[in-house]
């Protein structure tokens, strides 16, 4: 889907709240689906939420510049039947912010120590975007940690030439989203990143504009600069045939960030087909309408694929 950013500004510009006279949020204070726990990891301090309960357990790893809320429709309808954990990775929301890598891998390694730590040896992962991308890494390289992967929008099935690496990693210098501006930020979230605003986007919207005048967040816009070159110089792709564990992905037919719509551009559908075709059995679910964050524009749709692909899993066990 092709849009005009300016024309899209244009329209809000007089039919929205502004937030620039509201004061810095600290990362401490952002609004979280459960009560929030911290845990140490390598030094790091990890924010996350734990369902309780005795099911089987789900780790969420939420995308880019996100935190657990993204996942506010997933966390109710999941831990009926599932202990659902979320946390947030270093660098973004209120865990601490390293000086670090922020690749794929190091991310990887950092979520099965936590899961250590916390005593989860294994778990069903859950990732979107960028938190796929970390899933599909975990999958590959900790095996032993992931019973099976439920995949939304993930990164990781686009390939990215040595240029098209280099070209991300000049433009997302490590100041500019501790420079962006209120209609830049809201412009990503509604004509980008969400394809339904509620007051769960807005609040969203509110909480970054108010991180970003917090000191706090220059570790964050560092984080993104870095996990972004690090996405691309740590493909996947060439290895998603070594992915044992059964895997569901999730896409929106509306994604307008698969693929990249500078660099590559073309259609979701194919390059979700061209990554799921590489997993052993893996399938694929395409929400109608649903964007890049597919399983908040639909999260009935989405709810419902997960819950029956994990059921699925469930009745095989016990069938052997």
């Amino acid at each position: 889907m092709l849009f005009d950013p300016a024309a899209i500004l244009l329209a809000m510009s007089g039919c929205v709240p502004h937030y620039g006279a509201v004061p810095p949020m600290a990362p401490a204070e952002l609004w979280s689906p459960l009560p929030r726990q911290t845990a140490e990891v390598d030094g790091v301090p990890i924010a996350w939420v734990d369902s309780g309960g005795s099911g089987p357990p789900l780790v969420l790893i939420h995308g880019l510049s996100s935190y657990t809320s993204f996942w506010e429709y997933q966390i109710p309808a999941f831990s009926g039947e599932y202990r659902v954990i979320a946390l947030d990775l270093p660098g973004f929301g209120a865990s601490g912010r390293p000086d670090a890598p922020f690749t794929p891998p190091w991310f990887a390694g950092v979520v099965a120590s936590w899961m250590d730590t916390i005593g989860v040896p294994s778990a069903t992962i859950v990732g979107h975007s960028m938190g796929g991308q970390i899933a599909l890494t975990m999958a590959i390289e900790h095996p032993e940690r992931v019973t099976s992967l439920i995949l939304s929008a993930p990164a990781g099935f686009e390939r990215f030439t040595a240029g098209e690496a280099a070209f991300l990693e000049q433009f997302w210098t490590e100041d500019r989203a501790a420079r962006a501006r209120e209609d830049e930020i809201r412009l990503q979230f509604v004509a980008a990143a969400f394809n339904r605003r509620d007051d769960g986007v807005e609040r969203l919207i509110e909480e970054r504009v108010r991180l970003g005048k917090h000191p706090e967040f220059q570790g964050t816009s560092v984080a993104v600069a870095r996990a972004i070159a690090g996405m691309a110089r740590h493909p996947v792709l060439d290895r998603l045939g070594e992915i044992t564990a059964p895997t569901l992905v999730v896409f929106g037919t509306e994604d307008r960030m698969i693929p990249n719509p500078i660099l590559h551009g073309g259609r979701t559908r194919s390059v979700a087909e061209q990554g799921v075709a590489q997993i052993p059995g893996a399938k694929l679910v395409m929400l109608p309408g649903a964007g890049h964050t597919a399983h908040h524009d639909d999260p009935e749709g989405f709810n419902q694929a997960a819950l029956a692909f994990l059921a699925s899993r469930s009745n095989a066990a016990h069938s052997r």
